[in-house]
């Protein structure tokens, strides 16, 4: 067995096992609103412009718009249906509790980047392995990385760096691909993480011996690749150095706005 899924799986039967341990041991377990971070975007990270993303949640509009593009930030333009900051489809599969924030930066020379905040709630579905939702449908990932980002006055940030390739088949019989990457990480409180077993074990840990249940945030910054080509790496490195910074842990007693 690759080693790699082999620690997964032990890490999973130990976050199984700390699991019926709390079980037997808690008996009072208090979520709080604690969060890992700041709960907002900054407007800009260094030369990138950021807007914000706004997703009407009528079914049959379902229309996507930047910030910029709206005098009602809450009022669909083209059918007057509710705007969020999630999608309709993201929403159909999260608790009502859950946060999402996205903004779209733009930098004057180099291509666009997508930053997204989701701030789980109550339930542990909130938050979940991003690899099941970035595979089918033409999707696949061709690549998984450690990438770590170098960082003033603190050790380095660690994320988890997926290569994406997307196919379509075209009406005269050719393939349309698009290359793209995904870079993610997850944060709470006390600990931060690449790795979704990881958190998972954090979870049980602080549920077990602190008898908390803390909202993690998930965080992930996605944009296009070219293949072959390494450069987006450094893309990712440089935005999330100065990103980072912006996005400080708030003070313990302070909770969600």
């Amino acid at each position: 067995m690759d080693p790699r899924r082999l620690i997964a799986h032990l890490v999973l039967i130990g976050v199984l096992a700390a699991g019926v341990l709390a079980l037997a041991l808690t008996t009072r377990v208090e979520g709080t609103d604690r969060a890992g971070i700041v709960l907002e975007l900054p407007d800009t990270v260094g030369l990138w412009k950021g807007d914000e993303i706004r997703y009407c949640q009528n079914p049959e509009c379902r229309e996507i718009f930047r910030l910029s593009q709206l005098e009602d930030r809450n009022t669909c333009p083209t059918c007057g249906g509710e705007l969020s900051g999630g999608s309709l489809i993201e929403w159909g599969l999260l608790p009502g509790d859950t946060r999402i924030l996205k903004k779209l930066y733009t930098h004057p020379v180099q291509s666009q980047v997508l930053v997204s905040i989701v701030i789980g709630g109550a339930s542990r579905t909130s938050i979940h392995r991003p690899q099941i939702c970035l595979v089918g449908d033409g999707r696949e990932i061709v690549g998984t990385h450690a990438l770590d980002i170098p960082l003033e006055n603190r050790d380095e940030l660690s994320v988890t760096l997926l290569d994406l390739l997307y196919r379509k088949l075209q009406p005269d019989g050719s393939w349309l691909a698009n290359a793209s990457y995904y870079a993610y990480w997850f944060i709470s409180p006390d600990h931060e993480t690449p790795s979704h077993y990881e958190r998972m074990f954090w979870m049980a840990y602080d549920q077990i011996f602190h008898g908390q249940i803390h909202r993690w945030a998930y965080l992930s910054v996605s944009g296009q690749r070219r293949p072959g080509n390494d450069q987006y790496r450094e893309q990712v490195q440089s935005f999330l150095a100065e990103l980072y910074p912006r996005l400080e842990r708030p003070p313990k007693n302070d909770g969600l706005p």
